[in-house]
């Protein structure tokens, strides 16, 4: 059974028989918690931080050992974890051990993941299948219901092991509930490690499913985040299986969207720009987000093959697609406009003269990506038809041209 806590809990026999001395004339060391590093690529150094990285880069995970000799506190840690960093320092030389000094360590390793849809009732009354924040009802929509409960699971993806490399780990994002990763997207997105440690007699783990707040996982929960690249598609796929959230909120560093809790289709957006380095930018729903966007297109209708009753040009990846819902969801929320997406690829008819490749327009046969019940989903624009749609293209920084 995993030993959770606040902090690494030990059972068994206690920590003075597993407390090893340096030498006859030091304090034992005495192993009392246990911490996840990681580093985005080899040669970056190792931190106690969220690993983000590019999809590639060969991101790792590894266990360090907090522990004590005497009143000292010493950070323990196999020799190749260098330069490593814990709470934002640097880990000097004469406050490191090595991992040998505890003798023998096994390992092992699990995810900790949200559940899609709630598993039970909403503690807070919201009526959708979905994670919300907000009424979905006609009569109220909108109105704020306190923070729903996001519902976490773990699974073991590395087993028990006393091998020394069973103490690092590939920072992989995986996903153990069916149909959460599309194939074509597979080694993109957000998941959250554990890790359990036998050393010195006693049993260490790190924070998993128990560690939450009113947002969600605390930041105590080891997040790995891989993008596909470092513009604003790029975070943006750092976003996939991060819940839906409908009305996600949160002030500061705590908004659910900027901790890859949970987000709703407008705020996944604005977290993928914030991320690619638009901080300015604050959160806001589908109305607002002219306020930071520059029109391309106006309203535009789309029929049931998603096939636009004018020809809607010059659109590039990443433009923003709101979507007003017509047909048998029409009507589908009081707003004037229902939805947000990304333009993720742009693509033609098959049987056209582009052969499905790019046309610089907007249809039905592009893809795009957007915040579905339960998680972000890439899809060709015709699944969101019929609708009327305009697009939106985020403005640069303010002092900064735009680019083609």
């Amino acid at each position: 059974m995993r030993v959770i806590g606040p902090v690494a809990v030990v059972v068994g026999i206690g920590l003075a028989l597993g407390a090893v001395a340096a030498d006859a004339g030091a304090a034992p060391l005495v192993p009392e918690r246990v911490v996840i590093v990681g580093r985005a690529a080899a040669g970056a150094p190792w931190t106690d931080r969220p690993t983000e990285a590019r999809l590639g880069d060969d991101a790792e995970l590894a266990v360090v050992v907090i522990g004590r000799e005497g009143r000292r506190r010493v950070v323990v840690a196999d020799a190749e974890l260098a330069p490593l960093w814990l709470g934002g320092r640097a880990v000097r030389g004469g406050e490191r051990r090595d991992l040998a000094a505890l003798g023998p360590v096994r390992v092992q390793w699990s995810t900790v993941e949200p559940h899609g849809f709630r598993p039970g009732p909403a503690a807070n009354g919201a009526t959708s299948a979905f994670y919300a924040n907000v009424s979905t009802e006609a009569r109220d929509f909108g109105r704020w219901l306190g923070y729903d409960r996001i519902a976490y699971f773990e699974r073991v993806l590395a087993p028990w092991s006393d091998a020394a490399e069973a103490r690092r780990v590939a920072a992989r994002v995986v996903a153990h509930e069916a149909g959460a990763m599309p194939a074509p997207l597979a080694g993109l997105g957000t998941v959250r490690y554990t890790a359990e440690v036998e050393v010195g007699g006693a049993r260490l783990a790190t924070p998993g499913a128990e560690a939450t707040d009113p947002y969600g996982l605390t930041a105590r929960v080891h997040r790995v985040s891989i993008r596909s690249g470092d513009d604003f598609v790029g975070w943006l796929a750092a976003y996939l299986l991060v819940p839906e959230v409908f009305g996600s909120a949160g002030g500061g560093r705590n908004h659910q969207t900027e901790r890859f809790t949970g987000a709703d289709c407008a705020d996944v957006l604005v977290g993928a720009l914030r991320r690619s380095g638009r901080a300015d930018v604050p959160y806001t729903n589908v109305a607002g987000l002219p306020r930071f966007a520059t029109a391309v297109a106006s309203a535009t209708a789309l029929d049931d093959d998603g096939r636009p009753a004018a020809p809607i040009t010059g659109v590039r990846r990443g433009d923003l697609i709101r979507i007003d819902y017509g047909g048998a969801l029409a009507g589908h929320t009081p707003r004037a406009w229902d939805h947000v997406a990304a333009l993720w690829e742009d693509r033609s008819d098959p049987d056209g003269p582009h052969r499905g490749g790019p046309d610089g327009m907007l249809d039905g046969f592009d893809l795009v990506i957007h915040m579905g019940h339960p998680r972000l989903v890439v899809e060709p624009l015709a699944r969101q038809s019929p609708a009327t749609v305009d697009v939106l293209r985020w403005r640069p920084r303010p002092g900064v041209r735009s680019g083609r």
